[in-house]
């Protein structure tokens, strides 16, 4: 792999699509600006971490579409063929798309949701430094690590699909969240079948009845950290690798 190369890549994108870069970040300051506004509008209908839902939302509605769009070529057999005939390594393409998409699409998305949460707070009169999202606080930095996982599978998803390959991946994505929750599910109360399983998190915990109460049942320590570096490193890098496998596949 070149770093020269993989340097090419990454502005040949940005040369190509800086327009439509610039007017999607304007579009998501509007998006994350009108979330804030209508929860502020219907404050009493709302409880809770609210900047932390604005955040995730719109973390995942944006990613969505930039991920999806990084192979938007192969929506057409023209475009397709211009962009695997780029020379340069399947590996290499790959991997810019993936610095593209992770690195610098959240450290965009941060700087506009943070400029969006400042006007929110300016305008409901509440601006203090302590007062903005701290993504540290309570673990909500886990949300960055999924974000990686959904980044891999929309791009797989552009890749493998030619055709309407956004909604085609969200509703695959939809139905194999779907059913690892069932099955994870299913697994608990065929291995603890005198316990009603209320709800599942795979690789993370479950929650059952007992007696009338929900008891909450964790991963072990030393579990939970295997558990942790295979959902948040192991299981993107493992599609990522699948990624490049279907581009090498589609040059062929």
């Amino acid at each position: 792999m070149n770093y020269s190369t993989l340097c090419l890549l990454i502005k040949r994108q940005y040369k190509e699509h800086y327009k439509t870069y610039v007017i999607g970040l304007l579009v998501l300051l509007i998006l994350l600006v009108f979330m804030f506004l209508v929860v502020h509008q219907w404050k009493d209908s709302f409880s809770g971490a609210v900047q932390n839902g604005v955040f995730v939302i719109g973390l995942f509605i944006a990613g969505s579409v930039f991920s999806n769009a990084m192979f938007s070529e192969f929506s057409t057999p023209q475009s397709g063929m211009w962009l695997l005939g780029i020379p340069a390594k399947a590996s290499e393409k790959v991997v810019s798309s993936i610095v593209i998409s992770t690195v610098f699409f959240l450290t965009a998305y941060v700087i506009i949701f943070y400029i969006a949460d400042f006007f929110y707070l300016l305008f409901a009169g509440t601006l203090t430094f302590k007062a903005m999202l701290n993504p540290f606080k309570n673990g909500f930095y886990q949300f960055f690590f999924i974000y990686l996982t959904f980044n891999a599978l929309m791009l797989l998803g552009s890749i493998i699909f030619n055709k309407n390959s956004f909604i085609k991946m969200l509703l695959t994505i939809a139905v194999l969240f779907f059913l690892l929750n069932y099955l994870n599910g299913w697994l608990l109360s065929f291995l603890i079948p005198e316990a009603t399983i209320v709800s599942t998190i795979a690789f993370d915990s479950f929650l059952f009845s007992h007696h009338g109460e929900n008891v909450k049942v964790f991963l072990p320590d030393n579990v939970n950290l295997y558990s942790a570096l295979f959902v948040r490193i192991i299981f993107p890098i493992a599609l990522w690798i699948l990624v490049w496998l279907k581009l090498k596949e589609k040059e062929i």
